[in-house]
């Protein structure tokens, strides 16, 4: 008698749920899929060998993923960057009024209004002390401290940053030169293409 033995993969689903599909941009639901190696005899399958791992499967586009991709929440990521570049825009615009020395109600006002216009949020009262203490407290140059957020900011937060500091030079009607470098540094400090911060300083009057 000849016997016909040898191996195959065989998947399952175990387990479902949802999750964001990368490739559908929005929820789907899936199906966690597990890949077993089973011993056949005449091409049926008698019994699991070894297990040869997990995957996950949308239900909408049929794409897989490593089971990381349950992990992956756009929403809460989003809202890490955002936050990122709030903090990011305050403390940059203290830190860049207290570089000639104190700052007074005058320039408070200055920074609350231009925060208020930049990014659509407002600077709670209760805020100020704390943000005053905080850019006193870091002594870092505003370069020093913009280098170490920047990979936390994408884009966009990077140019609300640096319009942020450009609003405080601007804060006493004029921008003198030692000013206008620093802005052009800064614009390093953050990654930003040399071309596309140098146009931001354009449209904000200042030839850099």
């Amino acid at each position: 008698m000849i016997f016909v033995w040898g191996s195959r993969g065989r998947t399952k689903s175990i387990s479902q749920g949802d999750f964001f599909c990368p490739d559908c941009n929005s929820r789907r639901s899936y199906e966690m899929m597990e890949v077993k190696k089973w011993f056949t005899l005449y091409w049926i399958p008698v019994f699991p060998m070894e297990a040869l791992g997990q995957y996950i499967e949308c239900m909408g586009c049929k794409s897989t993923y490593n089971e990381q991709v349950l992990q992956y929440d756009p929403e809460a990521a989003d809202a890490r960057i955002e936050a990122a570049f709030v903090i990011a825009t305050k403390r940059v615009m203290f830190k860049m009024a207290l570089a000639d020395g104190e700052i007074d109600d005058a320039e408070i006002a200055e920074i609350t209004s231009a925060f208020s216009n930049i990014t659509g949020r407002e600077i709670e009262a209760e805020d100020i002390a704390a943000e005053l203490e905080a850019a006193r407290a870091d002594t870092s140059t505003v370069r020093d401290y913009l280098e170490d957020v920047a990979p936390h900011l994408n884009d966009s937060g990077k140019e609300i940053v640096l319009r942020a500091a450009i609003a405080v030079a601007k804060a006493d009607g004029h921008v003198d030169p030692e000013e206008v470098s620093l802005l052009a540094d800064l614009g390093s400090a953050l990654d930003m293409p040399k071309a596309y911060a140098k146009g931001i300083l354009a449209e904000e009057g200042i030839a850099a």
